[in-house]
């Protein structure tokens, strides 16, 4: 778990890693923070299982047929054939609430972890390819927003009120789930604990008296 101390108040708050390294393999995606190398998980191209903190498949890159940099886990959704991943791949900064950057999502893809697509009948293919039109409608969801240091989906007036320590939390738990956008599709990412990873996103219109 990432977690900064603020010099100001002597405080802890969680910071999701900003910048991630995507590596492909003929059975594997790798994910691993750039900051963090040692920090990392593995999906399995063919069921879409995860694998966390892989260190000694994350350092050596040899075999891998694509390495690039994404910027967050969105979350992960299962169909007939297998998982699929969403993952950010383009970003712009738009200002600051209370200090901590907020981004605004650009581009996203779905990784596709479904090797069991030829082990269907042609019904159920014709089922995953309709499901697939659906995924590529997710990845052009316009209006997204989210942070790495904080949530945004409190107002200062319930923000203040919450216990001390509040801000150590994962940024996915500091969330009210009513505003999360991506919330269905965190639960296998909360479940194998990659914390550090999951980006939970807002989606909507950021006002610009709210951003410093």
């Amino acid at each position: 778990m990432e977690i900064e101390t603020d010099s100001s108040t002597e405080k802890k708050h969680f910071k999701v890693f900003s910048e991630l390294e995507l590596q492909e393999f003929q059975d594997k995606f790798v994910i691993r923070s750039l900051q963090f190398p040692d920090r990392a998980f593995s999906i399995a191209r063919s069921d879409g299982t995860f694998h966390v903190n892989v260190t000694g498949e994350v350092v050596n890159l040899e075999g891998a047929s694509k390495v690039y940099t994404v910027f967050g886990i969105a979350g992960s959704i299962r169909l007939l054939a297998g998982t699929y991943v969403l993952v950010i791949t383009s970003r712009k900064e738009v200002g600051a609430y209370l200090g901590y950057p907020v981004f605004r999502v650009m581009s996203m893809k779905f990784l596709s972890c479904n090797e069991g697509l030829k082990n269907l009948t042609n019904q159920q293919k014709k089922d995953e390819a309709y499901f697939q039109t659906l995924l590529r409608t997710v990845e052009e969801t316009p209006g997204l927003y989210y942070s790495y240091e904080t949530d945004i989906t409190l107002n200062l007036q319930r923000r203040y009120k919450m216990a001390d320590g509040w801000m150590s939390k994962p940024i996915w738990k500091q969330a009210d789930p009513r505003f999360v956008w991506n919330r269905n599709i965190l639960e296998e990412l909360i479940e194998n604990k990659v914390d550090e990873f999951i980006v939970p996103l807002l989606q909507g219109n950021i006002l610009l008296m709210c951003l410093e």
